[in-house]
């Protein structure tokens, strides 16, 4: 099953495209039944699998051995699946921030969306210990999401960095929705932008969620950090942050037209399916392996 997965690094926190690969598989496996999850991460070489308890469909699955744990969250929308819970989505799209110290512990370090922050509080206390009963020799830390399972894997990097003072190894996010507001987009960057490897399939318009100016009074900012990883329309990998800037340009997004743009083209490329296509071709060819930042 995905041999790719064996050649994972764990001890390295540069880019990585077997790490990349590897990620967006496990990204993908946290969509299956429990059982195939159990069976799928351990023909990964993983000797302990934990599944934390779904608390309002939001999971997570902490998969650790004597080289690695690594924490990959469910999102919202799976290759099986073309649905979209357009309740949810409509609240990202309209999201109100909250400070990070409303739900977390630890210092100011700016406001992120309350949505977020809530689904990740509920799961947090099991997510933590399932980690520290797999640390048994001090194994490197990694985090993984697709979708909102992205948007939920950067928050919770941003929670062991800041308030548990845990190092994370990589962040690699597949489709992740926008979470923060500048200062806190400020504070991660500084924190772990240079292991938070995002990745973007062309016009996923997901990545655009919520919109970068949201119109609350007082006015809300979001924004993106990490190392972005663009596919364009013909699947080609690009670093350069201009492609990003003309997706931002050529498609607008805001709350009232995300329910029209969420029935259309965009979305297919959110799915996880078109993710693992557009890595596992840029691998195969050797183009995701010239990237650099």
């Amino acid at each position: 099953m995905m041999p790719a997965f064996y050649n994972f690094e764990p001890n390295t926190a540069r880019w990585s495209v077997s790490n990349a690969l590897a990620l967006v598989q496990a990204s993908s496996l946290a969509y299956d039944t429990p059982g195939n999850i159990t069976a799928g991460f351990t023909a990964w070489g993983f000797t302990s699998v934990v599944q934390v308890p779904v608390v309002d469909d939001i999971f997570a699955v902490v998969a650790s051995n004597d080289s690695a744990i690594l924490c990959a969250f469910r999102g919202t929308i799976s290759e099986k699946d073309s649905r979209i819970d357009l309740d949810n989505w409509l609240s990202d799209a309209d999201a109100w921030q909250t400070p990070y110290t409303s739900y977390f512990e630890g210092p100011d370090v700016g406001a992120i969306h309350e949505g977020f922050a809530i689904a990740l509080s509920g799961i947090w206390k099991d997510v933590l210990a399932a980690i520290a009963a797999a640390r048994t020799n001090g194994q490197p830390l990694w985090m993984t999401g697709h979708s909102l399972g992205g948007a939920l894997a950067y928050l919770a990097t941003a929670v062991l960095t800041f308030t548990h003072r845990d190092p994370v190894n990589g962040l690699y996010t597949y489709g992740q929705p926008r979470l923060g507001d500048i200062t806190f987009c400020n504070q991660c960057e500084t924190a772990f932008g240079d292991t938070h490897y995002r990745f973007v399939n062309d016009e996923d318009i997901v990545t655009r969620v919520p919109p970068r100016i949201m119109p609350h009074v007082p006015v809300e900012y979001y924004g993106h950090t990490g190392q972005l990883v663009y596919f364009d329309a013909g699947g080609a990998p690009h670093s350069d942050e201009a492609f990003w800037n003309n997706f931002l340009t050529a498609v607008e997004v805001d709350s009232t037209n995300f329910v029209g743009m969420i029935s259309g083209a965009p979305i297919k490329d959110h799915f996880i399916a078109n993710y693992i296509a557009a890595v596992s071709a840029s691998v195969a060819n050797g183009t995701l392996a010239q990237l650099t930042w």
